[in-house]
């Protein structure tokens, strides 16, 4: 039984297996990745994310997800786990997420490592928002908010998700119109790429 990679792209008309990545150029790949990002990312999330049906919580929850997909593939797996790449990318969305503010335990953060540490980690763990809050409701939070005095952050979900969505869109027409695959943004694609799907390369 063949294993699916992603839909077809141009210049391959049929589903990619997993088994033919090997024959792939790291051109090839990057255009495999778009397709298999569009397909199973974007054209799913994107149900979600029309507010009808109302789903906030899985939407935040696919949004962190997207952010540390694209942060991998664009800056590279951070080593020591430390998803610095995660963080990149929130700071791509907004320039406040660079900012430094206290977290609940005192300690001086970017709100990138905050949205890290009190979202994305305590979602993906333990399904539920540490230090973040999230809301549908622009009066509440139009991008986002940050309390000083209760050391909270308010999201607002469907924008943090609009946000990814054009700069991930972005990385990913930069990444199929390159041709040096010695140079950004190939390179750092072509390693996280081998590393993730080593098996079948």
């Amino acid at each position: 039984m063949p294993w699916t990679f992603g839909p077809e792209f141009a210049g391959h008309p049929t589903p990619v297996e997993m088994r033919e990545l090997r024959g792939f150029t790291p051109i090839q790949r990057a255009a495999a990745f778009r397709a298999r990002m569009d397909s199973f990312y974007f054209k799913q999330v994107g149900t979600i994310a029309a507010k009808s049906p109302w789903a906030p919580f899985p939407l935040a929850i696919m949004t962190c997800i997207g952010l540390e997909t694209i942060g991998a593939y664009k800056y590279g797996d951070a080593p020591r786990d430390d998803n610095r790449h995660f963080r990149s990318v929130a700071e791509e969305l907004h320039g406040g997420f660079a900012r430094e503010e206290n977290d609940p335990r005192g300690n001086a953060v970017t709100l990138s490592t905050f949205l890290y540490q009190g979202f994305r980690n305590s979602l993906a763990h333990g399904f539920y928002g540490k230090w973040v809050f999230i809301t549908h409701d622009p009066a509440k939070a139009k991008t986002f908010k940050f309390d000083k005095r209760e050391g909270l952050l308010v999201l607002n979900v469907y924008w943090f998700y609009e946000r990814f969505s054009v700069v991930a869109n972005k990385y990913l027409d930069q990444l199929c119109f390159a041709t040096d695959v010695a140079a950004e943004p190939l390179r750092t694609f072509d390693e996280t790429f081998r590393k993730n799907f080593s098996h079948w390369l």
